[in-house]
């Protein structure tokens, strides 16, 4: 396994869904409660000079354009995006550091697994989960979100559904895994 990729989710929810895109190789994620904080890591990285892989996640927030670190992020032209009405995301290289990238969930990522279960046929009550979307957002607010065992189950569910948004999602952070950024430049 690479030791040299660091994959840094902004909240709880996030981390659950990274975990489960990483197959649980819970060593390379770095959890960061907010979105400076993800920017901090991904700042520290570059300045280490480390030649490492660092993949921030983000929800598209109001706090998401005030954070200037991230700005260079999203001025770039993304590199993959998932467009549409339903499970949205767009994945940005950093111009300078090449080896950075940033995922924007769009709607928030709490909203995008809701969505994702929906467009794998899945029911979020079937997982012990609220069926309504304000209801299910409440629980993804925890501090435990990704702990949940109701949630890894709904994610595991997912990652077996294989959705197109989940889909292209792991393609990408198996590219990370392997190294293979030429794919994503």
């Amino acid at each position: 396994m690479p030791e040299n990729v660091l994959f840094v989710p902004e909240c709880h929810v996030d981390t659950a869904l990274t975990r489960t895109l990483l197959a649980d190789r819970l060593t390379f994620i770095n959890h960061q409660h907010g979105i400076s904080k993800v920017a901090n890591v991904l700042r520290q990285q570059a300045e280490s000079g480390h030649v490492r892989f660092v993949v921030g996640m983000v929800d598209k927030d109001k706090k998401f354009a005030d954070v200037k670190y991230l700005q260079p992020f999203a001025a770039s032209r993304p590199v993959a995006v998932r467009p549409g009405p339903d499970c949205r995301y767009a994945i940005h290289q950093h111009p300078t550091h090449s080896n950075h990238y940033l995922i924007v969930m769009e709607p928030a990522c709490d909203t995008w697994i809701f969505e994702a279960a929906h467009a794998a046929g899945l029911a979020p009550a079937h997982f012990g989960l609220p069926s309504a979307l304000p209801a299910f957002i409440d629980v993804m607010k925890a501090e435990d979100a990704e702990d949940n065992p109701q949630l890894i189950r709904l994610l595991q569910a997912i990652r077996q559904a294989q959705p197109a948004a989940y889909r292209e999602l792991a393609e990408f952070v198996a590219d990370v895994m392997d190294q293979n950024s030429k794919l994503w430049r």
